[in-house]
């Protein structure tokens, strides 16, 4: 067991070359070479050669050469050469030879690099950079995808009330 594993938050937490569970800080967080479940910081999050399921960041937040799978913070967000699946900011989001599922941020900045859904106010698609759904496309294909969910759920409704109705005898108004 490491003496210096503390499940209080400190102001400042590094992780170098290991494995963490919980990383906690009322400060800064610092990972390097190294992999984390989940890493809370009320002020910026700095992942170099890392992995991690979730950020929770209340500053900026840079991840290089990071894999992440949710990535909720306040502050702006710098990827390069990392990827993540959801990646939700109250800051401006710029992504540099990397990727990401689902971005929600008032800007984002994408170059040489690939987002699934990008939802802001202002999407930018720099040299190399792809974007499959932008906001406006993003916005048809639920609404499509929603009337179709509907539908299908009404059409199977009706027929399955039909079937347990079509058992029930004496009713005079079903054949």
């Amino acid at each position: 067991m490491d003496e210096n594993v503390n499940a209080e938050p400190t102001e400042t937490a590094e992780v170098r070359r290991g494995v963490a569970g919980l990383v906690r800080s009322d400060g800064d967080v610092n990972v390097q070479q190294a992999m984390t479940i989940v890493q809370t910081a009320r002020g910026g999050a700095d992942l170099h050669q890392a992995a991690s399921v979730v950020v929770v960041s209340g500053g900026d937040t840079h991840l290089k050469m990071t894999g992440a799978v949710a990535v909720p913070t306040l502050g702006d967000v710098h990827m390069e050469m990392a990827g993540a699946q959801w990646l939700v900011s109250a800051g401006d989001v710029t992504i540099e030879k990397g990727g990401c599922g689902a971005v929600v941020a008032p800007s984002v900045r994408v170059d040489r690099g690939g987002v699934g859904v990008a939802l802001g106010w202002n999407v930018e698609v720099g040299e190399g950079g792809r974007i499959l759904f932008g906001p406006l496309a993003a916005v048809a294909f639920g609404l499509a995808l929603g009337a179709g969910a509907g539908l299908v759920m009404a059409v199977s409704a009706g027929f399955a009330a039909r079937q347990a109705l079509k058992r029930l005898p004496g009713i005079p108004f079903i054949s």
